[in-house]
């Protein structure tokens, strides 16, 4: 009984989706694909982190029923007042769970934007809670007892980065190196099995074409994989 109760009341993550067409005077303007994370069997913590989502997509969905869309008919009007073609406006917030164990959930969130020009806009970030609070999970607190956490983070970052631009399949900036050290999204970070997943906003450190770049870090340090270190996930 007690087996079968704590799985009836094991946490899990639920995705709830919104599609959409904007129009004017009955032409398509602007689409759109809204979906959201909600947390059952995670207690008063779950509950706030799913308010937490229930405001976030609700932040997005206006973003796109007023400010995109009013620029989208701006563009329609003009398209229409020089006898061009109007392509209707596309946009997307979609998400997926990336790790929910050891009292620790976490997701991967993208969103993009296609506007007139069909150069995507996009942004991905990751979000990481300590599910019985409610609450973020700081990045050192998966680090805790390591000196120099932050150092291997970048070293291996750079690392990558470095790796990637030999081989040919990652365009990055000249001298990326230095925003790729200032501007490390230590708050924006998910988990993946073992590692920690950065990705940088678009156009911080290579072009708007690259989108955001992602680097994998395994959270213990390599002479640690066979220590008495525990694993933080666990």
């Amino acid at each position: 009984m007690e087996k079968t109760a704590a799985r009836l009341t094991a946490p899990q993550v639920d995705w709830q989706e919104e599609r959409c067409t904007l129009t004017l005077e009955g032409e398509p303007v602007l689409e759109y694909v809204l979906s959201w994370p909600q947390v059952s069997g995670g207690g008063l913590g779950g509950r706030w982190i799913s308010r937490y989502y229930a405001r976030l997509a609700r932040a997005w969905r206006l973003r796109w029923q007023r400010e995109v869309y009013w620029k989208a008919c701006i563009q329609l009007a003009d398209r229409r007042a020089a006898a061009r073609p109007f392509t209707p406006w596309q946009a997307e917030l979609k998400g997926e769970l990336t790790h929910l164990a050891g009292g620790l959930l976490s997701l991967r969130l993208e969103g993009v934007e296609i506007r007139g020009d069909g150069k995507p806009c996009r942004v991905r970030w990751g979000d990481t809670w300590k599910l019985r609070e409610g609450a973020p999970c700081p990045l050192r607190e998966l680090f805790q007892g390591e000196k120099g956490w932050k150092r291997r983070i970048l070293t291996h970052i750079l690392q990558q980065g470095n790796a990637r631009r030999a081989a040919g399949d990652c365009l990055l900036d000249p001298g990326w190196e230095r925003p790729a050290r200032k501007n490390l999204p230590q708050w924006d970070y998910c988990l993946n099995q073992e590692t920690a997943e950065f990705a940088y906003p678009q156009c911080v450190i290579a072009p708007a074409a690259e989108g955001t770049p992602v680097f994998q870090v395994p959270l213990r340090p390599a002479d640690a994989e066979h220590g008495d270190r525990p694993d933080p996930l666990q």
